[in-house]
């Protein structure tokens, strides 16, 4: 990243972000990943010597940022457009096609939405394939072109010009592989005054050295767009470690109970190891075998009959049992409290993490009713989200009609629906309306529109084909 910040400054005196806090952002991809945390490597002393071991650990940073994208951006979570042919191009007609269908979107952007909660910021960067451009790296008219997607994760995001959280101008570090060699990929978004300009550059990873860019990236495109070709994703609260405009992880201010936590699973795992019945056996109740090795009675199924020769029974003879008591209950008891500060801590609530507790509600009603916070978190958490999708479907409409010649509407309404089922008893909602619909205060073409997501002409339709039939 050096080589990039160096680059970023001298080639277009953009100033080095807070390093600090990519810092910081690594120390959430470890919890994350689970992996090279300073805190889960201990020194044990048991008076004789001093060795390392390994907390065990739960990793439920992972679990929550995988919790919340599961919420947010799920299966059910789709892009409207009035217009059928931007519907179409933007999604297929059955809704898994299109250009987000052949990005693997509903996949990669739920994967997305996990890591951007995880490390606070995520990003959408739309590539062109098979552009044509002319000298000037003004981009031409080019029906065969097709639109990709690259997901981008903080640790790899450089914020270059911002007015307060919104990022305008932004730089992207990738990889790229080329005849054995890893090199570094830059991409730089600008705005100027024609518009949106994208700059490329490859570093050398070993040497730091700039080289040719692989064929069929232009090194400039002027995109002639005043949209960004970018979309920034990230949870919808106040970073509160740094004024740059990237996120904070949504258990940024939680890790201390990351570690509670952990040290409460590992104290319940060391229980059971700890605490395994053993029995003292004096070697007199010892058998040799061929090599001379002793060894227990029963290891020979000799269970029932032992010879003891002519030695008189006693109670030093007779084998000892240990057997310690195991802290299960209170370990239990520990470990679910921490859960419980942790869901409050990340937005969920009270009691949303409810291992071993049998008064889970029953209903989905009595779910709602019980958690309000976490149906506002959800609410919250949505607004940023669909700022972001809305605008990343606004471009690849413009990008299709004013690039690849598509007859589409660019200024079609939009509209993002999520999956509120889970934070919303969506049963007793259409029985409601349904009622609506009976006393004359909701048309159907309304419920229809609300409850099946179809566009008003398509409920209309839909309406009077079941009037006449």
């Amino acid at each position: 990243m050096e080589t990039v910040f160096s680059y970023l400054k001298q080639r277009f005196g953009y100033e080095n972000p807070d390093r600090g806090f990519y810092r910081t952002v690594a120390e959430w991809e470890r919890w994350y990943t689970g992996n090279g945390t300073e805190f889960h490597r201990t020194k044990v002393n048991n008076g004789l010597t001093v060795t390392e071991r390994t907390l065990s650990k739960m990793n439920m940073a992972k679990k929550v940022a995988e919790d919340w994208a599961n919420l947010l951006m799920n299966e059910k979570t789709r892009i409207d457009a009035d217009d059928p042919e931007a519907k179409i191009f933007l999604q297929g007609e059955n809704g898994c096609g299109g250009v987000l269908g052949e990005n693997d979107f509903r996949t990669q952007a739920n994967r997305l939405v996990e890591k951007a909660f995880a490390l606070g910021t995520g990003a959408i960067v739309l590539q062109l394939e098979q552009a044509r451009v002319d000298e000037g790296g003004r981009l031409l008219p080019s029906p065969d072109g097709k639109i990709r997607l690259d997901y981008v994760t903080a640790p790899n995001i450089i914020p270059l010009s911002w007015q307060g959280d919104k990022v305008t101008e932004a730089a992207f570090v990738g990889s790229l592989q080329r005849e054995g060699q890893k090199l570094t990929y830059l991409q730089i978004h600008r705005k100027e005054q024609d518009g949106y300009v994208i700059d490329s550059v490859c570093f050398g990873d070993k040497t730091g050295q700039k080289i040719p860019l692989p064929q069929g990236i232009c090194s400039r495109l002027r995109t002639g767009s005043d949209l960004p070709w970018f979309v920034l994703i990230k949870p919808n609260i106040v970073n509160n470690l740094t004024d740059m405009p990237l996120g904070i992880s949504v258990y940024a201010n939680a890790i201390d109970i990351l570690k509670g936590l952990d040290l409460c699973y590992d104290s319940f795992n060391m229980e059971f190891y700890l605490g395994k019945k053993m029995v003292f056996l004096r070697k007199d109740l010892m058998m040799q075998d061929a090599n001379g090795q002793f060894f227990a009675p029963q290891d020979c199924n000799r269970q029932l009959f032992m010879y003891i020769g002519d030695k008189n029974v006693d109670g030093d003879l007779l084998p000892q049992e240990f057997n310690p008591m195991l802290r299960v209950e209170d370990h239990t008891r520990a470990i679910r409290e921490q859960l419980n500060y942790l869901s409050c801590k990340c937005g969920f609530g009270e009691r949303h993490y409810r291992f071993g507790e049998n008064d889970a509600p029953a209903t989905a009603t009595e779910i709602i009713s019980g958690n309000a916070t976490l149906y506002r978190s959800v609410r919250k958490h949505e607004i940023q989200l669909e700022q972001s999708l809305l605008h990343l479907a606004r471009l690849i409409l413009q990008i299709g009609a004013k690039v690849l010649g598509k007859k589409i509407d660019t200024e079609t309404p939009l509209s993002v629906h999520f999956d509120d089922s889970i934070i919303e008893d969506r049963t007793a909602e259409e029985k409601r309306d349904m009622e609506l619909v009976s006393m004359g205060l909701m048309l159907g073409w309304e419920f229809r529109m609300k409850h099946y997501g179809e566009t008003e002409e398509c409920a209309k339709e839909r309406c009077k084909e079941a009037k006449t039939s």
